[in-house]
């Protein structure tokens, strides 16, 4: 074979493999956060106070953390495969703290006005303090 020749088989192969590990990585499912360690517990209404009085603090303390959040539904919405519950963040009822359920998390949902424990990864402050890829861990 000529130099040329085990270049370009060379090159193929590497864009073989780059393919074939792009193809896996994309279609790797997602993962809960229920199994990894959490990092903090706290309430919803602590949560979202806390992201309320100095939000750059509060996403050196929780943004990309694992936590366990406990507080009060005060909504369940359920489109299609997502399912989001929203916890009180103030006495008022004015934010919260928002739960989006990980994807195939075969789960009871909590009712309105129940109170809940929910694990998850912290994504930060929109207009209610983000957790993402959760899972409720107690309904009480």
């Amino acid at each position: 074979m000529t130099r040329r020749k085990l270049i370009i088989l060379a090159g193929a192969l590497l864009c073989l493999i780059a393919a074939g590990t792009g193809y896996y990585l994309y279609n790797k499912p997602r993962t809960s956060a229920a199994a990894a360690h959490t990092d903090k517990h706290i309430t919803a209404l602590k949560l979202y106070e806390e992201f309320s009085k100095n939000e750059q603090l509060a996403n050196t303390n929780y943004v990309n953390k694992v936590v366990e959040v406990a507080g009060t539904v005060t909504d369940v919405q359920k489109t299609g495969t997502s399912v989001s519950v929203l916890l009180a963040g103030q006495v008022d009822g004015m934010g919260g703290v928002n739960c989006s359920i990980a994807p195939g998390e075969e789960v009871q949902l909590p009712k309105v006005g129940q109170s809940v424990l929910i694990k998850g990864m912290c994504t930060g402050l929109l207009m209610d303090v983000s957790i993402v890829d959760a899972t409720i861990i107690n309904n009480k």
